[in-house]
């Protein structure tokens, strides 16, 4: 009995240690993919409010296992470098890569939180001119095609000095609205005087930071829909709520309920503005 019992257990080694190999297989697999997700995490510093951390499997793959472009090429750099877990520099070497054809580098895709491997998931506006710059060595990525640049590319930025004019309405003119209220409540004739001064300049700067505007949003190549519509809507209003705060305050008319509604209702329109106008530089 003993003699059949014994045998049974060596006949049953095999199997058992077939079992235990391929229940281990298993288990590498299930947690081969949050290993690598942690050390993505990790390597890129993400927290749990950004777009890449939510995204969790799917910053690589489609339907886990399957990957995605960019999970392939990560799979790829991963194989050739003999790595098991993610690295920032081999993040960091598929930054110039287009993994998902939507014309925006992984790396800055990644920069401003968007999916490297989801071609519908990228910043607004048009994509860089040099989308790929794997064999572009000593070409001159300010104009890559090579082609005669006009006098207003050659001599002005692309940026057309909006970032530096921008900050003049917005900052003169909340703090004028910040001085007017406080200056009212306090019955102080001064800060009222200053808060109307900082109106006035800021109103006035618009004429600079609107067409600047303008020709960042045509040089660019941004189109007129989503957040650069809405940001567009929003610094004309503001220009237009501005100058009607300004002319009120000017005939005198700085007393009532009315002056002070329309004075909040250009506050909150410069600083929806100013918002929407970051997501398009930094995005959500």
């Amino acid at each position: 009995m003993r003699f059949w019992q014994s045998l049974q257990d060596q006949e049953g080694a095999p199997v058992r240690a077939i079992s235990v190999l391929v229940a281990g297989l298993f288990a590498a697999a299930a947690i081969a993919t949050p290993e690598q997700m942690e050390a993505f995490h990790t390597a890129l510093r993400l927290k749990e409010s950004f777009r890449l951390y939510k995204a969790e499997c799917m910053s690589c793959h489609t339907k886990p296992p399957e990957h995605n472009a960019f999970g392939k090429d990560v799979k790829s750099a991963l194989k050739a470098g003999g790595k098991d877990l993610v690295t920032l520099d081999l993040i960091r070497s598929l930054d110039a890569k287009d993994s998902d054809g939507d014309g925006w580098p992984n790396g800055e895709e990644i920069k401003q939180d968007f999916l490297p491997g989801d071609p519908k998931s990228h910043p607004a506006g048009m994509p860089p001119k040099a989308t790929n710059h794997e064999g572009m060595m000593g070409a001159n990525m300010d104009n890559p095609s090579g082609k005669e640049q006009s006098l207003l590319d050659r001599y002005v930025p692309k940026h057309s000095f909006h970032p530096l004019i921008i900050h003049f309405p917005i900052a003169l003119f909340l703090f004028g609205a910040g001085l007017e209220v406080f200056g009212w409540r306090r019955k102080d004739p001064t800060m009222r005087k200053a808060g109307w001064w900082a109106l006035l300049f800021g109103a006035l700067s618009t004429a600079i930071a609107i067409p600047t505007g303008l020709m960042v949003f045509l040089r660019s190549g941004f189109q007129w829909q989503g957040t650069a519509l809405i940001h567009s809507i929003l610094a004309v209003t503001a220009t237009l709520l501005m100058a009607a705060t300004v002319i009120w305050r000017r005939k005198g008319a700085h007393e009532s309920l009315s002056y002070f509604t329309l004075l909040g209702l250009a506050a909150i329109a410069v600083g929806a503005a100013g918002h929407f106008g970051a997501l398009l530089v930094y995005g959500p």
